[in-house]
């Protein structure tokens, strides 16, 4: 009998893991939800500053980017993540040094090597990603994403590595407040100025300069602080190494193909469809995107936690955190799902008139995404428990199946035929992870309060979207029924809190004001 089939709840046999998991996760969620309102800032900004043609050059341009910004990070950000924390929780704090070193290191060289072969070649290959047409734009803006190529690359190692010392803090208040407000502001002000291609570009980069020098600072202090009366002996460098290396190395190719899976879709629209078509895919998709920046940081809080616990052989205290991620992730992805499916028409207009012709893509996707968040953070569990090699193996395999479909769909249906190619791929990328986490740690997502979340997000949230969906009442009509739908959702979510484990986050909140008082009380007068 698996660990889900023990429960019916969440939130009594772990407590202290489950409180963990809520303190940092809150911060992450807060974090996200300024990811999110910055995100859409900057794709409203684009699409309704600049012409279609320019808006979607740009986002083929940073999709190029940050594809080959993930093979550039070769995977340490989740061996960062894996590594630290088990060095922590194992009483080796005195390695992270080391283990920061060999991960640096070849990353910086390679980006290197790739920012300065991408700024040779932009003109070569513009052409063919965007068409003659808007090939003179595509080359200026890679060439100024290459420039940024290894400031950004280090930049997200290091944001990973606060990370991996447990502390969520400098991803919300550097990476989601910080670099993504400040690109925000930045394109705000090219667009005010009557900027070109070239401004446009240099406002999205060059943050990621200004957010490098403010994480090296925070992850001094949280090395030297984990370190703070170590004793044991420093592990040699070849051991090190070794040992990070070998888990990480099939993430340089996994990481690859996860960011090509959300990325490579509008490069190929740009290329087999047209850079305004690109434009109106990531429009549509940047709503995908709220969602899923809520469920990813919740995995930003899981990752180091859980890679903790099975360092600490606690599997069923993982398991029951895993649930418990899988479950808060429920609660507030899936009506945001059932609202973006009901309402996309509505929606897609902040983007301009003619932006509205995207809302089949954004049904296909939020109705996908409800199966994918059910599914949790399923990846970060396998990952964690240490099967980076099965993690490629998924990986490769949905890239392959979001490729093959894209070049048979996009030229016969255009932005809805991406969707539906990214959606199979999503399917394919949650499903196979999710029967290898059962199979080789006894570990299941779902438990019967999970189909009462389901049932009622769908009761609640479903009714609506299908009504706002079949009719065309006036939108203060369609804010009332939401209002109520919202109502009686929190009214539902507040009777069965203690079912839900909810009580995690009240108590991760008064450890969190204890602690504070205590460190005011500490501090000389």
């Amino acid at each position: 009998m698996t660990h889900a089939a023990q429960t019916t709840g969440v939130g009594t046999e772990h407590r202290g893991a489950l409180e963990t998991l809520a303190r940092r996760g809150s911060a992450s969620v807060l974090g996200a939800g300024f990811s999110a309102i910055f995100g859409i800032l900057l794709v409203v900004v684009v699409t309704n500053g600049f012409t279609p043609t320019v808006a979607g050059t740009l986002f083929a341009a940073t999709s190029a980017f940050l594809i080959l910004e993930s093979v550039a990070l070769l995977g340490t950000d989740t061996g960062l993540v894996k590594w630290m924390p088990a060095q922590i929780a194992s009483g080796r704090p005195q390695d992270l040094p080391r283990t920061l070193t060999v991960a640096i290191a070849p990353v910086l060289a390679f980006a290197l090597v790739i920012g300065v072969g991408l700024y040779a070649v932009a003109p070569s290959v513009s052409g063919h990603l965007v068409g003659e047409d808007a090939a003179d734009v595509m080359t200026t803006m890679l060439r100024v994403v290459a420039i940024i190529m290894p400031v950004a690359s280090v930049y997200d190692q290091l944001v990973a590595a606060t990370r991996g010392t447990g502390s969520m803090r400098p991803t919300v208040m550097v990476e989601n407040i910080g670099r993504l407000g400040l690109q925000a502001l930045a394109v705000l002000v090219a667009m005010l100025a009557g900027g070109g291609p070239l401004m446009l570009a240099l406002a999205w980069s060059l943050p990621y300069a200004v957010g490098l020098v403010a994480v090296i600072v925070w992850l001094r202090k949280l090395v030297r602080a984990r370190m703070r009366g170590a004793t044991g002996v420093v592990t040699d460098w070849l051991v090190v190494a070794r040992e990070f290396w070998a888990y990480t190395a099939p993430r340089a190719i996994a990481r690859v193909t996860q960011t090509a899976l959300k990325r490579s879709d509008i490069v190929l629209v740009a290329a087999l469809a047209s850079p305004a078509q690109a434009a109106l895919y990531t429009a549509a998709t940047r709503f995908i995107v709220l969602g899923q920046l809520f469920v990813q940081s919740v995995q930003q809080a899981l990752s180091p936690q859980i890679a903790a616990l099975f360092a600490r052989d606690e599997s069923r205290a993982a398991n029951s955190v895993y649930q418990a991620a899988t479950l808060w992730s429920m609660i507030a992805a899936w009506p945001l799902y059932l609202v973006l499916a009901g309402f996309s028409p509505t929606l897609m207009g902040i983007f301009g008139e003619q932006y509205d012709v995207a809302t089949d893509v954004v049904l296909i996707l939020a109705l996908t995404m409800l199966l994918a968040t059910a599914c949790g953070p399923v990846d970060s569990v396998l990952l964690m428990a240490g099967h980076s090699w099965l993690s490629l193996r998924n990986s490769v395999v949905s890239l392959a199946v979001n490729v093959a479909l894209n070049f048979i769909l996009i030229p016969i249906y255009g932005i809805r035929g991406a969707a539906i190619s990214w959606s199979v791929a999503i399917v394919v990328r949650n499903l196979q992870p999710l029967f290898q986490v059962r199979r080789h740690l006894s570990m299941w997502p779902l438990d019967r309060i999970h189909g009462v979340v389901a049932l009622g997000a769908v009761a609640c949230f479903g009714s609506v979207a299908l009504v706002g969906g079949l009719t065309d009442f006036p939108v203060v009509i369609d804010l009332a029924m939401l209002t109520v739908a919202s109502l009686i959702y929190l009214y539902g979510v507040w009777t069965w809190r203690d079912r839900l484990g909810l009580g995690a986050f009240r108590a991760a909140l008064r450890r969190r004001g204890r602690s504070r008082q205590a460190r005011l009380a500490a501090r000389p007068s």
